[in-house]
Formats: C-alpha cells, sequence, structure tokens
C-alpha cells in the first residue's frame, strides 16, 4: 500500500499498473476502474487494485479506483457475494443468467452502466422463483428505467453516483429502447403471433450479433 497507492490519485494507479504490463496488449476500462488485459484468444481479464481499509486489524472493506471522478470507491466484495448468492438461492439459476445477459447488453450499448450496479438493480428488482427467462428479462429492463431515474443507495453508499447527467440520460434511453425491444420480442413469441422469426431479430436487437440467428 506504501509503495503503490498510497497519496496516489486513482488514475496514477491504474496508470502504474498499465505501465507495469506495457509489454501487453492492455486498455483502461470505460468505467475507469479497471485496467483490461486482453489476450489472442478469450477471455481477456480487467485487473482492478484495491486497497484494504482496516481497524484494530478487522477488515472493514475494500477501496477500488475511479479515475473518472478521481475518487476511491468503497466496495464490500465479499458480502455482495453473499447477496447475489443468497438471490440466486432464492430466484433460481436464471438470476445470475439475467446478471451476464443484461452485461452484454451494455458492453454492446456504450457501457454507460457499471457491473456492480448492474448487479445491485438485479438484487432491487428481483425477490422471487424466476420462471420465464425472456419476460423476466424484459421485466429487468422494465424495472432498470424507472431505478435509472433517481439516485440508488445499497449498503451504505449510492451505486450511481458515478454517472453525469449526460451518462445517466443515455443510458436511460438506451434502457427505454431495450425495454420496448424486450416486450415486443416475448409477444411475438408468446403472445398471439408465434413469431419466432421476429422475436429473434428483436432479440439481436437488443443483444447483437452473438444472440443466436432465425433458422
Amino acid at each position: 500500500y506504501g509503495k503503490h497507492i498510497k497519496d496516489k490519485s486513482a488514475s496514477q494507479v491504474l496508470k502504474s499498473v498499465r505501465d507495469s504490463l506495457a509489454d501487453y496488449r492492455t486498455g483502461v476500462r470505460r468505467n475507469g476502474q479497471a485496467v483490461t488485459l486482453y489476450y489472442d484468444t478469450w477471455p481477456h481479464v480487467d485487473i482492478v487494485p484495491a486497497s484494504r481499509v482496516v481497524d484494530n486489524d478487522k477488515l472493514l472493506h475494500y477501496e477500488i479506483p475511479d479515475m473518472n471522478r478521481e475518487v476511491w470507491l468503497r466496495s464490500k466484495p465479499r458480502l455482495h457475494s453473499e447477496s447475489l448468492e443468497n438471490h440466486s438461492s432464492v430466484c433460481g439459476p436464471s438470476f445470475r443468467k439475467i446478471i451476464k445477459m443484461i452485461k452484454w447488453w451494455n458492453h454492446k450499448h456504450s457501457e454507460y452502466l457499471q457491473s456492480y450496479h448492474i448487479e445491485v438493480m438485479a438484487l432491487r428488482i428481483f425477490s422471487s422463483m424466476l420462471n420465464d427467462l425472456p419476460w423476466d428479462v424484459f421485466s429487468y429492463f422494465n424495472a432498470a428505467t424507472d431505478l435509472i431515474q433517481s439516485d440508488l443507495w445499497h449498503e451504505g453508499s449510492q451505486v450511481d453516483a458515478y454517472l453525469s447527467w449526460s451518462d445517466r440520460h443515455e443510458a436511460s434511453q438506451r434502457l427505454e429502447n431495450a425495454k420496448n425491444l424486450s416486450r415486443e420480442a416475448w409477444y411475438a413469441t408468446f403472445g398471439s403471433n408465434d413469431d419466432h422469426e421476429s422475436a429473434i431479430t428483436k432479440w439481436r436487437s437488443v443483444f447483437g450479433d452473438s444472440f443466436p440467428a432465425y433458422g
């Protein structure tokens, strides 16, 4: 800590991580919290420097950098992991699937939202067993369009404080579009139309070309 983080700004610490990997292809994530190490084959790896905050040798939390605002963010990864695991037990395997799908949607649509923000919204949105994945994906987008409009607090900190007014507006527009497309996709299949081709086309508009094509 004394050598690598103490008295250094978030951007300085991330730059030092990137400089240490100068022989490799790297890039700082858009959210300003990690350095991505790119491999020739999947997967790429996000490297997040962190410092421990202790009181009488008791770990209170970690702090991770946010170079976009030059601040250090409080993080409790163990407690957060337990919350995700508990929700997964209640909501079923679709809970984690939906989080992965929303993160991929975010990746394909300019990455305005941080991964932690996406996970906290999932914790807020779902509280019971999920049995209809297409409808549950729509439900996430539907609820998130409301959650993005006001400050979201979790475990004593504001989760969405990193969003500027313009980024919040853009993220809101993208969530609204995804909500509408996912509702139309669900209805095309499970409404009265039974139109799988139209549904898949709309899902591909949401999730990109990685979503399976029709036929």
